[in-house]
């Protein structure tokens, strides 16, 4: 295990390596004060493309993602991944040293980001005006559940309820079945994906201590009902209120998942004119592509056609294995494909060649880490995972003292006092 010394060397070592980098936005410094996903996930996707992430942690309560898929070994797995290349530190903001570093931070910074509820930061003693009169250019991006205004502004919101208010997870069934929540935190991840886009629009007009600065509201139901599409002007139209339809759409068919002979799963999307007589060609129901009942995607949607489809096209499936049925889709042009375990990720030879998996050492244990690479490719200046999620207040030491100015003697006093 690396030591605390020896922890604070590889920080300001990456730290020199990120300036003299030609990463995009190496020149800009972002303090994440979230927790878990939403915020943080924002900031993890600005840390890739360069950005000095400063991670603020409470003193006495560790991010609750720390927790989240913990391995042999004491590995945080989520930690690892979702707080790659940032600089954790601990904090205090209800001392008054704690909010005199905080402000001193906030001067130096370009971006904050946090998804506490409506008014924490306020409470704290940092309204808006606050922080503005701190750094006239200072982009505030905040994730709630609800958003900062209207009447649920103060409710608590986490991504589960943001899924189920949104209408995603009432689409999200089989018809006869009970409303399915997605496997993993979307909500979280589809808002935070939301602000760096909205962050990297306000960073367009403003320039740190001097102007531009402003608030940026996402919460964490709008982005997911947005991501609906036409679903809800389709209610507002006809008055009916979209169904769910398992693993296919109510407005184009066929759309399924499908079982091979060997109990593998394709999932499948033919729904345009021409990859539907592909597939009728295939399944040996040429005479389809003609029948009135199937001939356009207004005909194929009704019930009765879409029941008839889907028990043609399970049929030919069921009768090869997986191998079998992905060849004859590429013999015919199918746009069918593997739903994959993670096992299947993680031997897939396009994911191989195309660096979908990235191997990370950890500095603590020495571990090779395999995680997701960066999902944004910018050909001329591509970002990178420089280092995996580091050990609660790993960067205090470089930050205080580097950045801030604090001696080792006054980093030893705010120890005692409980403020870092």
């Amino acid at each position: 295990m690396s030591s605390a010394k020896e922890l604070s060397n590889f920080i300001r070592r990456q730290r020199a390596y990120r300036e003299d980098s030609e990463l995009p936005l190496k020149n800009i410094r972002v303090i994440d004060m979230g927790t878990v996903i939403a915020a943080p996930f924002t900031a993890t996707l600005l840390g890739d493309f360069g950005a000095e992430v400063i991670k603020i942690e409470n003193v006495n309560s560790p991010d609750a993602i720390r927790a989240w898929g913990v391995l042999e070994g004491g590995l945080q797995a989520w930690w690892l991944v979702v707080s790659r290349n940032k600089l954790p530190i601990t904090l205090n903001l209800r001392t008054p040293e704690g909010a005199e570093i905080f402000a001193g931070l906030v001067k130096q910074s370009d971006v904050l980001l946090e998804n506490f509820r409506a008014g924490v930061l306020d409470r704290l003693g940092f309204p808006n005006q606050r922080l503005l009169e701190l750094n006239q250019g200072l982009v505030i991006g905040r994730i709630s559940g609800y958003g900062q205004t209207g009447p649920y502004a103060s409710r608590p919101g986490f991504g589960t309820l943001a899924e189920g208010f949104s209408g995603l997870t009432f689409l999200n069934a089989q018809p006869d079945g009970p409303p399915l929540s997605p496997p993993l935190p979307l909500a979280d991840m589809v808002a935070g994906l939301h602000l760096a886009i909205a962050t990297m629009v306000a960073l367009r007009s403003a320039r740190r201590g001097e102007y531009g600065g402003q608030e940026i509201d996402v919460s964490l139901y709008e982005p997911l009902l947005g991501l609906l599409g036409a679903t809800f002007l389709e209610y507002w139209l006809s008055g009916e209120i979209p169904q769910p339809f398992g693993s296919e759409m109510g407005y184009a068919a066929p759309r399924n998942n499908y079982r091979t002979k060997d109990n593998h799963w394709l999932a499948l999307s033919a729904t345009a004119q021409v990859p539907f007589e592909r597939l009728m060609d295939a399944i040996g129901k040429p005479e389809y592509k003609t029948d009135p009942r199937f001939s356009t995607n207004e005909a194929r949607i009704q019930k009765e056609s879409r029941k008839e489809l889907n028990r043609a096209i399970a049929s030919w499936f069921a009768g090869m294995t997986l191998t079998e049925a992905l060849e004859a889709c590429e013999k015919h042009e199918i746009t069918a494909g593997i739903i994959a375990s993670m096992r299947d990720v993680a031997e897939n030879p396009h994911v191989r060649e195309r660096k979908t998996l990235l191997d990370v050492k950890d500095p603590v244990t020495g571990k090779t880490l395999r995680m997701p690479n960066v999902p944004i490719r910018l050909l001329n200046s591509p970002g990178e995972i420089r280092f995996p999620g580091l050990p609660m207040g790993a960067a205090n030491e470089v930050v205080y003292q580097d950045l801030l100015g604090y001696s080792a003697e006054q980093l030893q006093e705010l120890r005692l006092k409980k403020v870092i």
